[in-house]
């Protein structure tokens, strides 16, 4: 138990400094700096945790084919951020692909007894950095304005907060309506590739109102005063 704990406290830790790293590489992106820079920062950050946690990917001590998956949804983002596809069509699909993706690793994990805390860290940060990238492919093919990257800084600020507010009072344990928001709004800002006359500026905006009701929810159970029996 102490362990797990351990775990679960040094994995906290490097998200934190994860956040700090993203939230440095986004200012950049405010600043004018290249995609290129996000992505050194990124693959810094992801390279480390890999090898800091290499004793505790699985309770085997492998990587496992659920963390292959996700590996390989990290590296399509990395390539969807360094060689844009111009084609909307094509750009939208290759995104939906390792949307797809991101329910075929837990899946896998499950069914192959590979579930782990690594793995399920592993896959969150995964899953912010890929709409981090969404966020900024809208930005850099001038669908959207820079405030597009806001969203993509949630997860971040989320962290972050958390960090400076001190230890949680409570647990936000995942639900239907924060997991069914972030499918949503990955789905919201895919469209919004599309070469299609939509309403892009007001179904992001949407999708971000909706994303920030939701961290503010996941706040509210981390936080909210613990009733005594």
């Amino acid at each position: 138990m102490n362990q797990n704990l351990s775990l679960e406290s040094r994995l906290a830790a490097w998200s934190q400094r994860h956040a700090i790293l993203m939230g440095l590489a986004i200012g950049g992106l405010w600043f004018q700096a290249p995609p290129e820079f996000l992505a050194a920062m990124a693959a810094a950050s992801f390279l480390g945790f890999i090898q800091q946690f290499r004793r505790e990917w699985t309770a085997a001590e492998i990587f496992g084919t659920a963390n292959v998956v996700t590996l390989i949804r990290l590296i399509g983002s990395f390539f969807l951020l360094l060689f844009p596809i111009e084609n909307g069509w094509l750009l939208a699909s290759t995104a939906l692909v390792i949307l797809w993706a991101d329910g075929l690793d837990g899946w896998l994990a499950r069914r192959r007894g590979l579930t782990s805390p690594f793995g399920d860290w592993f896959d969150k940060e995964v899953d912010a950095f890929f709409f981090l990238v969404l966020c900024v492919l809208l930005y850099k093919r001038e669908q959207l304005g820079i405030w597009v990257l806001f969203p993509g800084m949630l997860r971040y600020l989320f962290v972050l907060f958390v960090k400076l507010a001190g230890p949680p009072r409570g647990v936000a344990e995942g639900n239907w309506f924060t997991r069914s928001v972030s499918v949503i709004a990955i789905i919201a800002f895919i469209l919004c590739l599309l070469p299609l006359e939509l309403y892009c500026a007001e179904i992001a905006v949407t999708a971000t109102a909706a994303l920030c009701a939701s961290f503010l929810y996941s706040l509210v159970q981390l936080y909210r005063p613990q009733l005594s029996a």
